[in-house]
């Protein structure tokens, strides 16, 4: 279990006081040694004794990753960015956008006792490169250039994009949330998968949008099974049809 290059990417490009927090440094190879360094989701040629000194989740501070933690279901932070994205879209009562998403951040840097410093007023550093010492093929480009520091100048599409990439951060190790907001957002911009095995089924750009029935329910429940894909799903019971809410149009 190691940690994903997207998230360590744009920890490492904000300089995020959390990394230690959720992450271990890499023990090897020696040219990422003490670094923060995941590996790209989709990558080729893996070999475990290849990656196995790669970042993996901080089991030692037994705040969220310690078999005996306690796992979080939602927090304070993400209330607040909740609150961000309805100000955004003009929902009552929600707030200011800029007040509920710095409020957002910093909440999230006290839960994990880190000191904030001047995060929130960060508006150069972006997302950087993947590099993959191991297998260079696994390497691309950094995919945003979205920074910290609210932006009242910038568009709706703009503003919301920082406040779902905060968001990612702020959420981890709650990877369905996550998975939920890309799917329903697009955002944060991340690696596509450098090799895509779905034969077609799943693009590479936009990536999985669901899971798929399982077989034993096809086997056991198959007349349930037929009725749901017809009724409810708007394609093939695969992991690229979208879900009635992932609707891929427009956020605004």
């Amino acid at each position: 279990c190691r940690m994903g290059a997207a998230l360590m990417t744009y920890m490492n490009g904000y300089n995020d006081p959390r990394r230690p927090k959720y992450a271990t440094p890499a023990t090897a190879p020696a040219s990422i040694a003490g670094t923060y360094t995941g590996i790209r989701i989709g990558s080729d040629k893996i070999v475990k004794d290849d990656y196995v000194g790669f970042s993996s989740p901080n089991t030692n501070t037994g705040q969220a990753f310690a078999q005996t933690a306690p796992q979080y279901l939602m927090t304070a932070a993400e209330v607040w960015f909740l609150k961000a994205e309805a100000a955004l879209r003009g929902w009552a009562n929600a707030g200011t956008a800029q007040t509920d998403y710095e409020t957002g951040v910093q909440t999230s840097m006290t839960q994990w006792g880190v000191s904030i410093g001047n995060y929130l007023s960060d508006n150069s550093s972006t997302d950087t490169d993947f590099t993959d010492p191991v297998n260079t093929e696994n390497s691309i480009a950094a995919v945003s250039t979205m920074t910290i520091a609210w932006d009242a100048s910038l568009s709706q599409e703009k503003q919301l994009e920082k406040i779902i990439t905060q968001k990612w951060i702020a959420i981890y190790p709650d990877g369905i949330e996550a998975w939920n907001d890309y799917r329903r957002t697009g955002y944060p911009q991340l690696f596509p998968v450098y090799l895509n095995t779905s034969g077609g089924t799943i693009s590479t750009t936009v990536q999985i949008r669901r899971l798929a029935l399982p077989v034993i329910e096809y086997t056991n429940n198959a007349a349930a099974v037929a009725a749901a894909v017809a009724n409810y799903l708007n394609g093939p019971d695969n992991g690229g049809t979208r879900l009635w809410w992932d609707t891929g149009g427009a956020n605004f």
